[in-house]
């Protein structure tokens, strides 16, 4: 399949870009100094971007991720949790809790959840005459946040944040964060660069964030200056200097700009905290690199497809509501076994709609809707027969493996489309161009 992208990309000329040789899918003709000929500017240097597809609560709030944080709503009211969000949400930045409805609406939540406290604090909660200060609140507001970021890991493994990862994957906006700070995507990428002869262009990203993060986590312990420059000089050996073993191409200005960072002339001057600093030029030469050359032919290629294929079963084996809440089972159950409904529905349907499946006809109309695909769903039919199912609804069916399961099929139809939408493109520029040239 890369191959063919790579036959069709070949016939395009190139489009709007401040550099030619940044456009296009060869990334490396033999793999030997993949950044020799790259071309950059200024404003092609900056810090990777935010990953969306691996977030721990407090970064989804900070992000202020709205479709995730909708989902984990969600996730936490059917387990009778959402006033627990709720009460954090109205604690975070406070300084003070002189509300009366504020503290017991606390005093409940702490009852209700069985939430630990000491009892001086809890009296002082309790005592509407007691004043909170900055340091009670934060204690409340840490144990809080503990739990909640509990519950975020268990709803990191349903089939509700599978299905958020592939809408963000097929949404059209992958940035190179999403792929870099995603482990699992991160080695579909970096076997699609080494079928490319440029895995060690993100190896040597990888070894130079974590020295950096090894001796930012490190600097108020025993390690000193000499340990980190002896680690620095090890990796610049490998990768940046004129006999590196593993040389990828660096510029001599990038080159004697790291080389400076780690043996200064005025070593008086340096620290711990400034030498986790020093491969920051090389690093920003790669992001580029990485972002103009790699990123585009990797969201074409059949990798990325592969994920998301792999990315769409795990969602489908991942326990459903139902089965971690007994006390929601009735109403989280319908949604979780009902394999005709799609995974982005969360609100299960009254036992009496299923009547309305049992109903004859009395008229040739039909009550329905158009999807994001152009598919007609009808909503008081019965199901077609399956006899009369088109070839392409078939096809979609064999794609997932597991016939009927509905969930699957949509998510099947989004990597179909992302396909589609990138095929249509190729092929209209090329049209534009045999266009221009009559």
């Amino acid at each position: 399949m890369l191959n063919f992208w790579k036959t069709i990309q070949s016939k395009k000329s190139p489009t709007s870009s401040s550099n030619i040789n940044n456009v296009g899918l060869s990334i490396s003709g033999d793999g030997l100094l993949p950044l020799k000929d790259f071309e950059y500017g200024e404003c092609d240097l900056y810090a990777l971007e935010k990953c969306r597809l691996s977030l721990n609560f407090g970064e989804a709030l900070v992000l202020d991720n709205s479709a995730l944080l909708s989902m984990f709503r969600q996730f936490l009211d059917h387990r009778n949790l959402l006033s627990l969000y709720h009460l954090y949400m109205a604690l975070l930045g406070r300084t003070d809790v002189e509300d009366e409805l504020l503290r017991t609406n606390l005093l409940r939540n702490i009852s209700v959840h069985r939430i630990h406290f000491p009892d001086q604090l809890i009296a002082k909660i309790n005592n509407q005459s007691k004043h909170l200060d900055i340091s009670d609140l934060k204690e409340v507001s840490d144990k809080i946040y503990i739990i909640l970021q509990e519950y975020w890991n268990s709803f990191l493994q349903t089939d509700m944040f599978c299905k958020y990862q592939v809408d963000v994957l097929t949404g059209g906006r992958v940035t190179l964060g999403d792929i870099l700070l995603c482990d699992g995507l991160l080695s579909y990428f970096m076997e699609f660069l080494d079928s490319e002869g440029c895995r060690s262009i993100v190896e040597f990203w990888l070894a130079a964030i974590n020295f950096k993060s090894c001796v930012e986590q490190l600097k108020n312990t025993s390690v000193n200056y000499e340990q980190a420059q002896s680690d620095a000089i090890s990796i610049y050996e490998k990768y940046l200097s004129l006999q590196a073993t593993c040389s990828l191409g660096f510029t001599d200005q990038v080159r004697i700009t790291v080389e400076e960072s780690i043996c200064p002339a005025d070593i008086q001057g340096q620290t711990v905290t400034t030498i986790s600093q020093c491969f920051r030029s090389a690093v920003l030469v790669v992001l580029a690199f990485l972002r103009h050359r790699c990123l585009m032919p990797f969201l074409s290629s059949q990798h990325y497809v592969r994920y998301l294929s792999e990315l769409i079963k795990a969602g489908n084996s991942y326990q459903s509501l139902s089965q971690d809440n007994e006390s929601s089972s009735s109403s989280v159950s319908e949604y979780s076994t009902n394999s005709k409904r799609s995974m982005s529905s969360l609100l299960p349907y009254s036992a009496s709609t299923d009547s309305l499946w049992r109903k004859r006809q009395q008229s040739g109309l039909s009550f329905g809707r158009v999807d994001e695909y152009g598919r007609f769903e009808r909503n008081i039919e019965p199901d077609p027969d399956k006899n009369k199912e088109s070839g392409i609804r078939r096809m979609m069916k064999k794609f997932v493996n597991k016939e009927g399961v509905k969930m699957q099929e949509d998510m099947a139809w989004q990597v179909a489309e992302m396909i589609v939408k990138d095929v249509t493109s190729v092929t209209m520029a090329n049209n534009d161009e045999d266009f221009v040239a009559e």
